[in-house]
């Protein structure tokens, strides 16, 4: 066999065992080499070396052999690489800086408001961000092994290239500043793709192949999982799901269309609707200027009817929404999450009626649906788990690079 092959099947098998210790968390050489389908050899010569450059770690066996040695597991190192996530939204820019198991060493929230600023002044608040939260996680730069930047609308990352986000008119060169600031790898993702990347290597889409994620904050965006791969479409820029139409000629979305699940389902659109609603009655009304979508929610949580109805229609779009994903993917969940969860049943309750309503018995069983509950630093943590899943692929050579 060719050096270059014998390097590429070292590879593939390198990744398969961190791949099983992951997902495992604690699990044995005989374990891996039957999940794996490698020789116990091989199995035993890769994590040898593995152990050797710190990414992972023997642990014995909590349990008490009946005869013999206590079984020797193996597990991820935490400390064996560290990443940046960033998440650049419509008013703030979100950090996390996550060891090699997805743990969160710190994070941090600047308020900015993204559009009205030059790129180049946003590219200066992410390196203040990302220096903040690195030191304040006791590291150094030269100890983070790549970042992610996590940015809503049509990214192809293959190129690093975001072809139309509604942050900014025109193409963004977001990557290529912050990139030139950090002198790090830097890796610019779909903010719901990297959500879902994060929920299949450390959240609810942990061990399962088919699944997607539908993430709800001042947009509606979608992630897809098959066969236990990311699904981005022909040209890198699939998934858009809060961009379907369902109300034809309906309310106007900020994508220059009218009707999409968006323009009733998100907080951006149910925040401008209140507010419209709110100047056209008559008697005490709160300060438009500063109406935030979570007084919004307060106010339709202690009764306000013409809120509720905002929320309840906008659930109830959503579900339709779901419902049709579910006939098309079949997938055995679907994750909802975001920082528009803060709604609860206002939107769920209406959501998964709707679902049922327009699905039949067979297909609304076959799919669970599961809300998430939102952190704050839960996007930048998704920007940051998508780093790692690229780490994985090559992890000695990313690492010791960053080192």
């Amino acid at each position: 066999m060719k050096a270059a092959n014998r390097d590429f099947t070292r590879a593939v098998n390198q990744f398969n065992i961190l791949n099983s210790i992951r997902e495992a968390g604690r699990i044995s050489r005989v374990e891996i080499a039957a999940r794996t389908g490698q020789s116990p050899a091989s199995v035993t010569n890769i994590t040898a070396d593995m152990i050797r450059e710190g990414l992972i770690r023997e642990e014995e066996c909590g349990c008490k052999p009946r005869r013999g040695r206590r079984r020797i597991m193996l597990t991820l190192d935490p400390e064996a690489a560290h990443v940046v996530g960033v998440k650049i939204s419509a008013f703030q820019i979100s950090f996390a800086v996550v060891d090699f198991v997805g743990g969160v060493k710190s994070s941090l929230t600047m308020p900015i408001r993204v559009s009205e600023r030059r790129e180049e002044t946003v590219a200066d608040f992410i390196e203040d961000g990302v220096r903040h939260c690195v030191e304040d996680a006791r590291l150094r730069m030269d100890d983070i092994s790549g970042c992610g930047v996590a940015i809503s609308g049509f990214v192809d990352s293959a190129s690093a290239d975001c072809l139309w986000t509604p942050l900014k008119k025109g193409r963004t060169r977001i990557r290529d500043l912050v990139a030139e600031r950090l002198s790090v790898d830097v890796y610019l993702e779909n903010d719901a793709n990297s959500v879902t990347v994060a929920s299949q290597w450390f959240g609810q889409g942990k061990g399962i192949d088919n699944f997607l994620v539908v993430t709800v904050e001042h947009g509606v965006g979608m992630g897809i999982v098959v066969d236990g791969k990311l699904y981005r479409g022909a040209t890198g820029i699939g998934a858009e799901f809060g961009h379907v139409v369902l109300v034809p000629d309906g309310l106007p979305c900020r994508c220059g269309k009218r009707g999409c699940i968006e323009a009733y389902a998100c907080d951006g659109c149910i925040l401008r609707r209140a507010k419209e609603m709110f100047s056209r009655r008559r008697g005490p009304v709160p300060d438009l200027e500063t109406l935030t979508i979570e007084d919004v929610t307060e106010l339709a949580r202690a009764g306000d009817p013409g809120l509720r109805k905002l929320f309840r229609e906008g659930g109830a779009i959503l579900g339709q929404g779901i419902a049709g994903l579910i006939q098309i993917f079949n997938p055995e969940r679907i994750i909802v999450t975001g920082e528009g969860v803060r709604a609860g049943d206002l939107v769920f309750g209406p959501m998964r009626k709707a679902v049922k309503k327009f699905l039949n018995r067979e297909q609304f069983e076959a799919t669970e649906i599961v809300v998430q509950e939102w952190g704050d630093d839960d996007w930048a943590r998704g920007a940051a788990g998508f780093v790692l899943s690229e780490l994985y692929k090559s992890p000695l050579d990313k690492i010791h690079r960053a080192g």
